[in-house]
């Protein structure tokens, strides 16, 4: 047993490492998704219903404030205001082997300079299908026993490519809802109960879980042979049953982000990819067996940019989810 928490906490220590080295973003792709991962038995339908607000209305050179202008181009970022409405399905086909699929409509507003004139766009459509395949690795049923989850999925070009404003200027391939390329997915999700704590009110027990997840994209070329950097991205939290029905949530994300290759796009690649990491809290409300519903805030901790772009000062999520036994 103590063997089996000391590699626990070796391997909890890796990620988190993982999870302050490593984030990032840049125009248009300022989402730092958050681990929302389930363990599902066989039969069982999780439906989750998420909206994320994400204001990019502050410049960054490297790890600094800046301004727009900062550095000279001929294409200055001004702000982008980015909201998504993901829907997730994700089902237990048997115990170890399950399926998730995510799909996103984009809104998006946003300005900038171009050849000092200002340019604004606003719209919006549906973005990439996700598609990712999850197989639990066995343990014991004991009550702390670890759940070890990889996964291994691909994201579709579904998404929009050319949405423009009301010019009919296309928007770069940086803010499109679609990216136009496949992409390949891997990764791994750990989560451990670690003791049993009292809520508020001392009169019930529940575990208190340490989450990890670790995942790494692989991006192709899509539209104008942009291709946009691998990523990584990395989370570690837990949540702690305050009351009956309402929990608070916390974590740490991270996303680092290489440089594009930006193909025949035009686009500047000595502003593309950096370094983030945010501290997530949340509360979760579980109105039922079935129903619950969360938020959480995304406060960054560390945002560092290659060149100069915009970031954001706070990130909101809103989430519904639904658990439904198929086989019942």
């Amino acid at each position: 047993m103590k063997r089996k928490n000391f590699l626990l906490l070796l391997f909890l220590t890796f990620c988190i490492g993982v999870s302050i080295k490593t984030a990032g973003a840049s125009c248009g792709a300022a989402i730092c998704p958050l681990n929302v991962h389930h363990n599902l038995t066989v039969g069982q339908l999780h439906i989750q219903l998420l909206h994320e607000y994400i204001n990019q209305n502050q410049i960054n050179v490297g790890s600094e404030k800046s301004f727009v202008g900062a550095l000279p181009n001929a294409h200055d970022e001004i702000k982008t205001i980015n909201q998504r409405t993901l829907l997730e399905l994700q089902y237990g086909i048997t115990g170890r082997f399950g399926l998730k699929a995510e799909l996103p409509f984009i809104q998006r507003e946003h300005s900038h300079i171009e050849d000092s004139t200002v340019e604004s766009f606003g719209f919006d459509g549906v973005g990439d299908l996700k598609a990712v395949g999850e197989y639990t690795l066995p343990f014991s049923d004991w009550e702390f026993s670890p759940r070890l989850t990889l996964l291994a999925g691909i994201k579709f070009p579904t998404g929009k490519t050319d949405a423009a404003n009301e010019d009919g200027e296309v928007a770069e391939i940086t803010i499109q809802p679609g990216t136009g390329s496949w992409d390949g997915i891997f990764g791994l999700n750990l989560k451990k109960p670690l003791f049993r704590v009292k809520t508020v009110t001392g009169g019930l027990y529940s575990n208190l879980p340490v989450t990890v997840g670790v995942t790494y994209q692989v991006n192709g070329k899509g539209k104008d042979d942009y291709k946009f950097g691998e990523q990584i991205l990395a989370h570690v939290g837990t949540e702690y049953l305050l009351f009956p029905h309402l929990s608070l949530l916390f974590q740490t994300d991270g996303r680092w982000q290489d440089f594009a290759d930006v193909g025949t796009a035009g686009e500047y690649r000595s502003n593309t990819g950096g370094t983030w990491i945010f501290v997530s809290p949340g509360l979760n409300v579980q109105f039922n067996q079935a129903f619950s519903a969360y938020v959480y805030a995304q406060l960054p901790v560390y945002q560092k940019v290659n060149g100069i772009q915009q970031v954001a000062k706070l990130n909101l999520q809103v989430g519904l989810s639904a658990n439904v036994n198929l086989l019942k």
